[in-house]
């Protein structure tokens, strides 16, 4: 068949795109740096399904235009006619599979929550979510049989009563991710206090929804004591991140649905599954870059790992002078400031819980052997701002540690609000062989919450009266 013009330039134009598709590789090192799952051992798995999506509309576009005249509209509609009937059967057959209240969230307020009275079983392994990953990938935590139930509210409690002691506001931590509900540290903080705890944590949230779930839940409940657990990861957002929140767009509610989607899922774990184990030991430019991840605490035959994504380091690169003025700080400010209003008018008192990050607890521990030009290199890996040269950048890092904990302990102190660390805690049970935080995963492990449980516990109780630990007051 001969070639027309036409076919010829788009033949040129389309094998380009492939071949440039499959000879520029994605930032390897970064994939591994996150956790990301790569294909094929060189290509992000969003790099890779371009690959397949732009390969399949190749091979459509050549059936299309390799034809002429009444056969070249014939194929056009043939196309258009099965999209258009492949589409709404997609949408059947999405709706049909996926199970009534098979999502993990109930959405509909701010305050959202997960599905009412359902129980829950996973098996959770600390080890790499990615085939590819470290050059030396220590074994983590090990596997945790995680169970669960949600109440009446859909939030993750083993009590119902009227009135309780201790409402928790916060994210995942505060709920008790990747624990099954006995470890979660506000099960262990009733039981050694004897006051009566309702959790409102849920996965996802931030100070935004902590205020919401206050007003909805939480102030009903006639509480003495608020804890709002603050996590240094994600909770500081600034005023146009919340408003978006508030009213998502249709984009981002479409793409929350189509996260939930079974057949997408079905897919997702197809290819990763499939391409995920290719050359997943290959050599890699600039690995050396992680060659000083996984931590270990302590050194020797007793240490455990603490691994952590570039995110956590980037997000100490602030002095106290800097943060204190920071929007993102100041938002959440704010919140907590219409948070502790309401308390007050509620006659009960509101406490501040800060609950650092990974990198926050294990840097300062390992700072003496801490290879200056790697971690500044691990730093900067997808980040748009210019790092001082090594030793300085370094040497600011770990000035700057303890900064945001302490922007926000001051001001907790000039409103009179407790604040309680737990950084010192956490890094201390470190350094002492318990592993507190997940290898692999940023959550605290089962021991870490009996840690924070005993932290807080400690506070409280030089804060509540003895009577009123030994007995619940509702």
């Amino acid at each position: 068949m001969k070639l027309i013009r036409r076919q010829k330039i788009w033949l040129v134009v389309v094998i380009l795109a492939n071949l440039a598709l499959w000879l520029i590789p994605s930032d390897i090192v970064e994939q591994i740096a996150r956790d990301r799952h790569t294909m094929l051992g060189r290509y992000s798995r969003q790099h890779f399904t371009w690959i397949i999506g732009v390969a399949i509309v190749s091979l459509v576009s050549f059936y299309i235009d390799w034809s002429t005249g009444k056969k070249y509209k014939r194929r056009w509609f043939q196309v258009m006619a099965t999209l258009l009937c492949l589409i709404p059967i997609l949408g059947v057959i999405d709706f049909v599979v996926r199970a009534p209240g098979a999502g993990h969230y109930v959405h509909g307020a701010l305050a959202y929550h997960r599905p009412v009275n359902a129980g829950f079983e996973i098996t959770f392994e600390d080890k790499p979510e990615a085939y590819r990953t470290y050059p030396k990938a220590p074994p983590g935590y090990g596997s945790v049989n995680c169970t669960g139930r949600t109440d009446k509210r859909g939030f993750r409690n083993q009590t119902d009563l009227k009135e309780y002691d201790i409402v928790v506001l916060g994210d995942s931590f505060a709920e008790g991710s990747k624990v099954s509900d006995e470890h979660a540290w506000t099960v262990r903080l009733a039981e050694k206090s004897g006051l009566t705890v309702y959790n409102l944590g849920m996965s996802g949230y931030d100070p935004l929804h902590y205020l919401a779930s206050l007003e909805r839940y939480g102030l009903a409940l006639k509480p003495r004591y608020v804890l709002c657990m603050l996590y240094e990861g994600n909770d500081f957002r600034s005023a146009k991140s919340d408003r978006k929140r508030k009213n998502p767009s249709f984009s981002k509610r479409l793409k929350r649905h189509l996260k939930q989607s079974p057949i997408i899922s079905t897919v997702d774990n197809f290819l990763i599954s499939t391409f995920g184990p290719i050359n997943c030991d290959g050599p890699v430019k600039g690995i050396e870059v992680l060659d000083w991840l996984p931590l270990a605490i302590p050194t020797g035959p007793s240490a455990k790992y603490y691994a952590f994504a570039p995110k956590q380091l980037r997000d100490l690169c602030q002095s106290k002078e800097d943060f204190s003025r920071d929007r993102h700080w100041l938002n959440t400010r704010r919140l907590l400031t219409e948070m502790n209003e309401l308390c007050r008018q509620a006659g009960c008192r509101l406490i501040v819980v800060y609950a650092p990050t990974k990198a926050h607890v294990t840097l300062p521990i390992v700072a003496d052997r801490l290879p200056a030009g790697n971690v500044r290199a691990f730093t900067a890996i997808s980040y748009k701002k210019d790092l001082p040269e090594p030793t300085t950048f370094l040497a600011s890092l770990l000035e700057w540690v303890d900064a945001k904990e302490s922007v926000v302990g001051d001001w907790c102190r000039r409103d009179s609000i407790p604040f309680i660390r737990l950084t010192k805690a956490l890094g201390n049970a470190a350094i002492d062989g318990t592993q507190v935080y997940y290898t692999y995963d940023q959550h605290w492990t089962p021991h870490g919450h009996e840690v924070v449980a005993e932290a807080i516990h400690e506070f409280l109780a030089d804060m509540v009266p003895t009577s009123e630990l030994t007995a619940n007051g509702h």
